[in-house]
């Protein structure tokens, strides 16, 4: 048997790494073809050959929780052996979903962290568990799965690798591990303002017989005819003060500018603090094969316009127009004479218009028509202007296309072969899912969850794998800076129809639909000015809940109240519920709140709400002959029903349509 001179293992595998417990163990890499390659782990031995794709897979048996083990691969004698150390045998859940669940822990931004971020910090050394950031590097692939993962490899939790990784996800991994006693490994694949449709893979699109792979090839004459609008009028005059607030000099954008004052980047992003105005500068040494040739530069997502420089001079910019311009990776052409041997440097001057924004600083990728670099550019920033107190909000801007073209991160199935498709050669329990914004209000989102959750399953392999989703958050407007007042709530009507109602009940659904599928509900943590609510921490903690009730076998409350029917008493409702667990109360001691009746014409009227044992009686003079009650079927209200064990009780409206018989599975 012959073995091989060149061998690795694919890149969701590392060091640090937790294998699922209890589960075959399965390794996985690239080889040459027909050659072998022996594997060492736990006391034993694999010896497997590549395939004529140059792909080998070796399994080891099952093991119980426990470690630190190491894995050898080696090939010929005298080729250096590959060694991970530091394996743990555990629990391991994939954390995906949009921006609630990318959130990290801890970042400069104040409205982009979690509660008490820098106290967590403090308490965050768990060497039992580990993380895995695949979203720190974006890559996209709308003709096809990619093959390998370019995230962070595997890192043990503590102060330094938890600022960064998704808060939802760490506080549901911080409290299993502390429950359950075993070591946790936790995968964050998560891409803010990103619609269901991308995580789902084109196979199952197809299956369905569901076309969205629509071009967007009206945008440009969209955007022509926006310009004439009196909206467009008034974003190119707030645009015009933005940039009367500052230019940066030209000499900084040059090869040997002075820079010794900058401040220098560590970290694979940089999130830039408030709206402003930022040069981000980043060098890198060129390898003589791309020398004298034409090159594309891939610099990843830089939140939200840019204008990018090399060596002084202009190689492109992204703008309003583009569709989804905060979240387009950015490629750009440059010409053979701009580049020079040796050192070269990249200026990108970004413009942070809202509070968030972010420059990507891993993974760069340059390459000519036959060859390609990655890279990690030595880079480092600074301020040429932040917007003073009192500047006005920037104008709305309409986004022609969605961001649904290819080059996009909601271009159906692109995060599916990009952020997701590496990792079904990694055995995990299950899945946490936090998203639903994007595909706000939608009836659609019904189908389109189960297909998700089917296709995922289908991937790994796992009919009945756990799937944990996170109802959304109440929600009535983006103004964290400048916050609405609370009493504006008081009294606020509910709509007859709304958005974030619609996309809870069918998030609330897929319990019913779909086996071993489990939600929480994060109503009551929910945020009126800010759609990125701060307490991840209760989040995360009613995942786990739910996780240990529902997977690991716990006897215990995971749920809340849950509306089971109506019984009409005159002129009163009393409404029952499933899930009271131990009796129902108010979080605050006060009456129960959220609770409309709607009447024959179809008006809705707040009504006074009494805790009877496990029911709520409801009425109202308002509506003599109620034919309808709804609890928090809103954006954002004020909620205070739970049960004693500190559940909320799920929003609902007892008119709810038939999903079923509206999406009928297709064969």
């Amino acid at each position: 048997m012959e073995f091989a001179e060149t061998f690795s293992f694919h890149r969701v595998f590392s060091s640090h790494m937790v294998l699922q417990r209890e589960q075959p163990i399965r390794f996985s890499g690239k080889a040459t073809p027909g050659k072998s390659v022996t594997l060492a782990f736990a006391g034993e031995e694999r010896r497997v050959s590549a395939g004529a794709d140059g792909e080998w897979t070796a399994e080891f048996p099952a093991m119980r929780a426990g470690g630190p083990y190491t894995l050898t691969l080696s090939g010929a004698p005298g080729v250096q052996p590959i060694l991970f150390d530091d394996i743990l045998i555990g629990e391991v859940w994939m954390c995906t979903g949009q921006s609630n669940m990318e959130m990290p822990v801890y970042s400069e931004n104040p409205f982009w962290q979690t509660l008490n971020a820098r106290e967590e910090l403090k308490k965050a050394d768990h060497p039992r568990i580990r993380f895995y950031n695949s979203m720190l590097t974006r890559r996209i692939a709308p003709d096809g799965p990619l093959p390998e993962e370019n995230g962070t490899g595997w890192q043990p939790c503590n102060a330094e690798t938890v600022a960064q990784f998704s808060a939802c996800g760490y506080f549901f991994g911080r409290t299993l591990e502390e429950d359950l006693d075993v070591p946790i490994g936790l995968v964050a694949t998560a891409w803010g303002g990103t619609i269901i449709e991308a995580w789902i893979s084109q196979r199952k699109f197809q299956e369905k017989s569901w076309e969205p792979f629509v071009e967007q090839s009206s945008v440009d004459a969209m955007w022509r005819e926006l310009r004439n609008s009196g909206e467009f009028q008034s974003l190119f005059e707030w645009l015009d003060n933005f940039d009367a607030l500052g230019r940066a000099d030209s000499a900084l954008f040059q090869r040997d500018a002075d820079v010794s004052n900058w401040q220098k980047i560590t970290a694979p992003s940089l999130s830039l603090p408030c709206p402003g105005r930022y040069l981000v500068r980043a060098e890198f040494d060129l390898p003589e094969s791309f020398a004298g040739q034409d090159v594309t530069l891939e610099t990843g997502v830089f939140n939200d316009t840019d204008r990018t420089f090399l060596n002084g001079e202009l190689i492109g910019s992204t703008g309003l127009e583009h569709p989804a311009y905060w979240n387009v990776s950015r490629r750009y052409r440059v010409p053979a004479r701009l580049l020079r041997p040796g050192r070269n440097c990249v200026v990108i001057e970004v413009d942070n218009h809202y509070s968030t924004g972010s420059a990507n600083l891993s993974n760069w990728k340059i390459s000519d028509e036959t060859d390609s670099l990655e890279f990690q550019p030595v880079s480092c920033w600074t301020t040429i202007f932040t917007v003073p107190a009192g500047f006005p909000l920037r104008p709305n801007v309409p986004t022609p296309g969605s961001g649904r073209t290819p080059d996009g991160p909601n271009y159906p199935s692109t995060l599916f072969n990009g952020m997701l498709y590496p990792w079904f050669r990694y055995t995990i329990r299950g899945t946490i899912w936090y998203q639903g914004c994007s595909n706000n209000g939608e009836f659609t989102y019904y189908p389109l969850h189960k297909m998700l959750i089917d296709d995922l399953r289908e991937h790994w392999k796992d009919p009945e794998m756990p799937f944990l989703l996170v109802q959304l958050a109440a929600y009535h407007s983006h103004n964290p800076e400048t916050r609405l007042q609370d009493a504006m709530f008081d009294n606020l009507p509910f709509p007859e129809f709304s958005a974030y109602g619609l996309t809870r009940e069918i998030q609330a659904e897929m319990p019913r639909v779909r086996r071993n599928v489990g939600m929480i509900s994060a109503f009551d943590r929910g945020d009126h000015s800010d759609i990125h609510p701060r307490d991840k921490q209760t989040v995360g903690m009613r995942l786990a809940k739910k996780a240990e009730q529902m997977v690991y076998g716990k006897e215990q409350v995971a749920d809340g109240p849950v509306f089971a029917g109506i019984r009409k008493e005159g002129p009163r409702f009393r409404i029952l519920f499933h899930n009271t667990g131990s009796g129902l109360t108010t979080s605050d001691g006060k009456a129960p709140t959220g609770f409309v009746l709607g009447n024959r014409t179809g008006d809705l009227y707040p009504a006074k709400a009494e805790i009877d044992g496990d029911t709520v009686v409801l009425s109202t003079p308002l509506v003599p002959e109620p034919q309808r009650v709804r609890y928090a079927f809103t954006g954002y209200c004020r909620v205070n029903l739970c049960n004693k064990e500190g559940y909320p009780a799920l929003p609902f409206r007892s008119d709810k349509p038939d999903f079923e018989a509206m999406f009928p599975d297709i064969p």
